[in-house]
């Protein structure tokens, strides 16, 4: 990588965090991707600079990923990155052709969203709440409890969780508000329950104008929240996934298996289009699907 090459993607990468206000997480992805290509390139074209590149090459680097099979939607993740580098460059005439507009996406393969059936997660609430009643000086002041709560009640993304700022929980309303993608604010209400665990949360603290940080009072961190939702989850269910991101989906698989209205989901969840919202309607007809199997006289067969 030529010193031009390290300098634009500084300044890509400041532009991401301050104008487009992406997560750390998203931002780190981005980056990643950007310096993979070229690292690339550098060992099979001798190609050392933005300027040289073009859809020839882009396209050799991700045949390369799909043959190597690469899930397809984090080839198209990479794709995405480029693309939003190309355009930042071509608005700042940093270059002069832009060769993504050549580069298609390939499909991406239909996965169900992962969640947590509602007995278990009854019982994981359940057990939780009662051990923190049990163990209030614990070290982490019930921390990972009070995270999985809020995750699951209002199924806010991760890195809306760490931002998520005192002067935005109204307890006398009963809501919270996060700053979520393209800086869209959204007004999420709040159960008794995540009240509750809030109302002693907003004590910890003073300093911080964050409502969850570290025993030390540090703001949190992705692999912090991660590590704390593993280790509550572990016990409770058997699937691979237990990440944060999956309470985001039981919230909303929940809601729509309770009789949500799929557009007022799509508004909790933040989502720009319906289509993104959508998805959750193929989990509940699989549940549809199996209640059906199991009641029915001829189902079968």
């Amino acid at each position: 990588m030529n010193l031009s090459d390290a300098f634009f993607i500084y300044r890509f990468q400041t532009y991401l965090e301050a104008e487009k206000k992406m997560s750390a997480h998203t931002v780190k992805a981005y980056i990643s991707d950007i310096n993979a290509l070229l690292i690339y390139l550098q060992n099979n074209y001798e190609v050392d600079s933005v300027n040289l590149i073009n859809h020839h090459h882009i396209k050799s680097w991700l045949s390369d990923l799909m043959a190597a099979e690469m899930d397809p939607r984090s080839v198209n993740r990479k794709i995405s990155s480029l693309k939003t580098y190309y355009k930042y460059l071509l608005k700042h005439a940093l270059v002069e052709i832009d060769p993504m507009i050549k580069v298609t996406s390939p499909k991406n393969s239909k996965k169900l969203p992962v969640f947590i059936s509602e007995d278990n997660m009854n019982n994981l609430v359940d057990s939780l709440i009662d051990e923190k009643d049990d163990e209030i000086n614990d070290e982490n002041d019930g921390i990972a409890t009070d995270i999985l709560l809020t995750l699951y009640h209002t199924g806010i993304r991760l890195s809306e969780l760490i931002y998520l700022e005192k002067q935005n929980i109204d307890l006398y309303a009963g809501t919270l508000k996060v700053l979520g993608k393209r800086n869209k604010e959204r007004i999420i209400p709040m159960s008794g329950e995540l009240q509750s665990a809030l109302l002693n949360r907003l004590k910890l603290h003073p300093a911080s104008v964050y409502v969850f940080n570290t025993p030390k009072g540090n703001k949190l961190y992705p692999n912090y929240v991660y590590r704390l939702i593993k280790n509550l989850l572990t016990g409770f269910t058997t699937q691979k996934k237990k990440s944060p991101h999956v309470l985001r989906h039981t919230f909303a698989t929940h809601l729509l298996n309770n009789g949500g209205d799929l557009n007022a989901i799509k508004e909790l969840l933040g989502h720009a289009n319906l289509s993104a919202t959508q998805i959750y309607t193929h989990n509940s007809v699989e549940r549809l699907k199996k209640i059906h199997q199991l009641a029915h006289p001829k189902s079968g067969k």
